[in-house]
């Protein structure tokens, strides 16, 4: 069975590294405000075994003033265990936790591969495509939970 729980921001870099940024220096799997204290690092276990990743960056905006703002970033699964539904339960309780108390805005770089996988998670897609260099093409995709009364 696989558990959810809160890990660190060096725990969720290592596994991000070797997922979606193997061959490159490991700086390179280090983003902004992974350090920063209302930063979520989730991560998913088989065992003991940490097989995936996912970060909710709290950011400021101008652009939406009414509610917080996270981006979601980093999703990364090792290899063996794509497939199996562990990159929906990492968003799922991701969401969950960052909207426990309040409505928020998430929105993420969606690499062009991913795209359904999100719109199945109720993402909506904007169609700007974003380079990311060394990674490739990305489409900005987002989603609004409003918190029931």
């Amino acid at each position: 069975m696989i558990q959810i729980k809160k890990i660190s921001a060096d725990e969720t870099i290592e596994l991000r590294h070797s997922v979606l940024r193997s061959g490159m220096p490991k700086e390179e799997s280090v983003f902004e405000g992974d350090y920063d204290d209302d930063t979520l690092h989730l991560g998913a276990f088989n065992k003991d075994n940490l097989i995936g990743v996912i970060t909710f960056h709290k950011k400021k905006t101008n652009t939406y003033k009414v509610h917080p703002v996270y981006r979601l970033t980093g999703l990364a699964v090792l290899d063996e265990f794509r497939g199996k539904g562990v990159g929906k339960k990492l968003v799922e309780k991701g969401i969950e936790k960052v909207s426990k108390n309040e409505s928020v805005f998430i929105w993420c770089f969606a690499r062009d591969f991913a795209v359904n996988f999100y719109e199945k998670l109720g993402f909506l897609l904007k169609i700007q495509q974003v380079i990311i260099p060394n990674i490739g093409s990305h489409r900005i995709m987002f989603k609004f939970v409003a918190k029931e009364d």
